[in-house]
């Protein structure tokens, strides 16, 4: 489980996973973590130590912390929420 985050986020980045099927690797890779943390003992498995990329933005984001220029009015949406993540081209 080396890195397929990444790889999938970056995947999804450059149009070759949709969102559907991001969101479908995503959750299989947090459960496969969860698995192995119980499988290796760990009693207390932490919730909320996960991140599409970057855990200040996501907290940023929580509390509407998002600059105007990003501010559509329109329902936010996953995609959308990717944008702040995206490297600049």
């Amino acid at each position: 489980m080396k890195r397929e985050w990444k790889k999938a986020l970056e995947q999804f980045w450059a149009g070759k996973l949709s969102e559907q099927d991001f969101l479908v690797t995503v959750k299989k890779l947090r459960l496969q973590y969860l698995k192995k943390q119980k499988e290796i003992g760990i009693d207390l498995i932490p919730v909320g130590d996960f991140s599409l990329y970057d855990h200040v933005l996501d907290t940023a984001v929580l509390f509407g912390l998002i600059p105007d220029r990003f501010q559509t009015g329109e329902k936010k949406c996953f995609s959308g929420y990717l944008f702040f993540y995206r490297p600049r081209q």
